[in-house]
């Protein structure tokens, strides 16, 4: 994984996240953000697992598995 690659995923990790904010801000709306909530459930189980990718690219960077661009 080269260095532009590894910014592209965070770049896409994040525009994921905001859209998670803005659908964890519509439950909390109409009461549905609770644990009791398979829509919720969906959503918050959908952030660890991007909270899990940016925690093993942040573990490839710090060890320095990289590539150089050809």
């Amino acid at each position: 994984m080269t260095l532009d690659e590894y910014n592209e995923a965070v770049r896409k990790i994040v525009a994921e996240q905001q859209q998670i904010a803005q659908a964890t801000g519509q439950l909390a709306m109409s009461g549905k953000a609770t644990p009791a909530s398979p829509d919720f459930v969906q959503v918050m189980t959908r952030q660890w697992s991007l909270v899990q990718q940016i925690a093993q690219l942040n573990t490839e960077l710090m060890m320095g598995i990289f590539t150089q661009k050809k």
